[in-house]
């Protein structure tokens, strides 16, 4: 494949945090586990590396001691270069995409200061394999300034979806829209969007001369005739984490062959920092149904429709239905635990009863002890 060097891509690791506080406490929404095995992180950035994007720089502005360490020098995305590479950002004001006009003109050095004709920006809370070689051919051959990735969805709750856009047969934007009330069928933007380099600072000068730090606004009223935005669709499966219901739903996706078969396309893999554990071990009385393991798990109960991430302990005649345990978590013996997302490092006793229900799934905060 080869390597698209005329992009920079920029991804904002706490993007929207404060929509699953609880998850984001201590941690980037860049860093929110996902999948048994990996973080959010590793979407976007894999995408990047299949695209043949390599100079990426992460824009983190809090809590992204746990988001260094997972993504290193980026040798796990083949990021790992003697010139460009991954590059974690130091922080500044603002801590999610609303601000990320102000974020770039501090960054000014680092993005002028590249050979990179073009910028990819995207966010860390969505879930998707997009293919932004793909993208970036058609923006290339549409001759666009800006190119935003977008999906046909039909959204029934409008308020955690920014921006929707109309489309022609050209693939051209002729509106842009933000927040509208709107239930159904449209144009999703999904929150990556790539655009021309000198036209994005030009932007960000305009915004900052002129006071305005949310450059969605600035697109209301950007002369869409004078400049040539256009639309990439993206036709696999694509969920934007807005809620905390959002992220136990998006997570138990993963349950379907179909979600799963779109996300790891092994032609464009999602690549994680491997962590070297032993093979997970099976009791002889557990009993385990339609749920992803990950290795270095003790499982000696029944395991239902769960997530299990790395290192996870489950006790003798426990129960465990829909559910998501994060990494060297443990529960007891004789425990029942339904709809419950358990965060990393917990410690549930034996004989506790933890149940949340399919539209309400209850949260334990990282490190707790239930006794």
């Amino acid at each position: 494949m080869s390597r698209s060097n005329n992009i920079l891509g920029l991804i904002f690791a706490n993007t929207n945090e404060e929509s699953v506080s609880q998850l984001t406490n201590k941690r980037t929404m860049a860093s929110v586990p996902f999948g048994g095995k990996y973080r959010l992180i590793d979407f976007p950035l894999s995408n990047m590396s299949n695209a043949g994007i390599n100079n990426v720089g992460i824009i983190a502005s809090s809590h992204y001691f746990s988001l260094m360490d997972h993504v290193g020098n980026g040798n796990a995305w083949d990021l790992s270069k003697r010139k460009s590479g991954l590059t974690v950002l130091p922080p500044f004001s603002g801590k999610n995409f609303d601000n990320a006009i102000e974020t770039i003109a501090n960054l000014h050095g680092y993005i002028e200061h590249g050979t990179e004709e073009d910028v990819l920006l995207c966010h860390t809370n969505s879930v998707a394999n997009i293919d932004y070689q793909k993208m970036y051919y058609q923006h290339k051959r549409t001759n666009a300034d800006i190119t935003f990735c977008y999906q046909y969805q039909d959204i029934m709750n409008n308020k955690n979806y920014p921006m929707v856009a109309d489309i022609d047969d050209d693939m051209r934007i002729k509106k842009l829209q933000i927040r509208p009330q709107i239930i159904g069928e449209c144009n999703l933007i999904t929150g990556s969007m790539l655009i021309k380099k000198d036209l994005l600072m030009s932007i960000v000068r305009e915004c900052i001369s002129t006071n305005n730090t949310d450059y969605r606004r600035l697109f209301l009223n950007f002369d869409l005739e004078k400049y040539k935005v256009c639309g990439y669709e993206h036709k696999g499966y694509l969920k934007t984490i807005c809620s905390m219901q959002d992220y136990y739903n998006i997570s138990m996706d993963l349950m379907k062959f179909d979600v799963r078969a779109q996300l790891f396309n092994p032609e464009r893999p999602i690549y994680t920092k491997v962590r070297d554990d032993r093979p997970s071990r099976y009791g002889f009385d557990c009993k385990v149904k339609g749920s992803l393991i990950a290795q270095g798990c003790i499982i000696n109960g029944e395991v239902e429709n769960c997530i299990i991430s790395k290192g996870v302990y489950i006790g003798q005649k426990t129960k465990v239905k829909n559910c998501i345990i994060m990494q060297d978590s443990v529960i007891g013996d004789n425990a029942t635990i339904s709809n419950v997302i358990i965060d990393k490092d917990c410690n549930i006793a034996a004989n506790q009863q933890l149940m949340g229900a399919p539209n309400y799934p209850v949260y334990i905060e990282k490190g707790s002890v239930i006794s």
